[in-house]
């Protein structure tokens, strides 16, 4: 309404717009001297309205701005407790994901666990049989083999001790055949004896050597009774080594069947310690599903309030904005007005002048 008053006076005043006679606001007395103030007082007022206007304007924008800030710094504190509390949400979710991963993996890995632990068994309970019936046969090879040395003994001590025996005289090469069906029991070193002693027997120095003497020493001994002995100490030898052998396969064989017990305990501790995890992982998993849909749930509550409170900043900035733009439109606007007066005074001032002028220089 400012604006219209003074584009009104800016009209009235402007001789070449209007026909006015300024001589009628000129003449002398009361009257016309007020008509000249109340034109003064009237633009004046305007000048002095938007002044005060633009006053209260100033102090509204400065509590606007105060008031916008606050709120926005307050909203922006919610906001950010609500980032927390969705980046918390989504942690929880994910966390959920890797619990049920981490359990799946687990079930997959002790299911595998399971079925080795079963084939191992089978092979060892195969290979158990089988190792078993080595055992046995090992063991009836070395009764055969100390049943024959202990005949053969028995014949040799018999012959030996000049009481009744089978030998007629001692023959090493013979004892030698009987024994190499069980070769694979004896040390090599067993064999070359009796391999050295049939060799010496044959070159007719074996009841020398057995002696220890020298070819041409004299001995109360009967021909064949040293090689006799010797051979019956290689059997005795032969014995001895035969039993220390089928002790070592018995206490080898206790030894392999108490291993396999004991990984048989362990692996069954293991299985049943498995199945209790699977089970526990199984229904671990059964909750982490009903969290998961729960904690998807509270994410996205928390996302939506995130999202409202943004918002609320959005809006809370806009608005603020609104009324700075506002501030400025109006200001420019009184500013604008406020220009116009003060040129619209300073023409009525001049058209005052001038018409004041022209009227004096008439009179005269």
């Amino acid at each position: 309404m400012n604006r219209l008053i003074v584009l009104s006076l800016i009209c009235l005043i402007s001789i070449r717009g209007f026909e006015i006679d300024f001589s009628l606001l000129l003449q002398t007395g009361s009257e016309s001297n007020d008509a000249v103030q109340a034109v003064y007082d009237l633009l004046n007022d305007l000048k002095t309205s938007n002044i005060e206007a633009q006053g209260v304007a100033d102090e509204k924008n400065i509590s606007d701005e105060e008031i916008g800030q606050a709120r926005i710094a307050a909203l922006s504190k919610v906001n950010e407790l609500n980032q927390k509390a969705w980046a918390s949400a989504k942690a929880r979710r994910e966390q959920i994901g890797i619990e049920y991963r981490e359990a799946t993996d687990y079930i997959a890995w002790a299911t595998q666990r399971l079925a080795d632990i079963d084939r191992r068994s089978v092979e060892l309970q195969e290979l158990r049989c089988f190792s078993n019936g080595l055992f046995v046969r090992a063991i009836k090879q070395h009764n055969d083999a100390l049943g024959v040395i202990r005949i053969l003994k028995n014949d040799l001590s018999g012959y030996l001790t000049g009481q009744p025996s089978s030998l007629v005289e001692v023959n090493v090469q013979n004892v030698s055949d009987k024994l190499k069906q069980y070769s694979q029991l004896f040390n090599q070193d067993a064999m070359t004896k009796f391999a050295q002693l049939a060799a010496e027997q044959a070159s007719g120095n074996a009841e020398l050597h057995a002696l220890g003497q020298d070819e041409g020493s004299s001995t109360d001994r009967q021909p064949g009774h040293n090689i006799g002995q010797l051979v019956y100490n290689a059997l005795s030898d032969l014995e001895d080594q035969l039993k220390g052998s089928l002790a070592n396969l018995e206490a080898n064989e206790i030894a392999a069947y108490y291993q396999l017990a004991d990984w048989l305990a362990d692996s069954e501790s293991e299985v049943a310690h498995l199945n209790d995890e699977i089970q526990r992982k199984t229904q671990l998993q059964d909750k982490l599903v009903v969290q998961e849909q729960a904690a998807l749930a509270v994410q996205a509550k928390a996302n939506s309030v995130l999202k409202d409170s943004q918002n609320a900043i959005n809006a809370a900035t806009a608005s603020l904005q609104e009324l700075r733009e506002l501030y400025e439109t109006e200001l420019n606007r009184r500013n604008e007005e406020n220009a116009i007066i003060d040129e619209v005074i300073h023409i009525f001032k001049q058209q005052v002048l001038e018409m004041a002028n022209q009227t004096s220089f008439g009179k005269k």
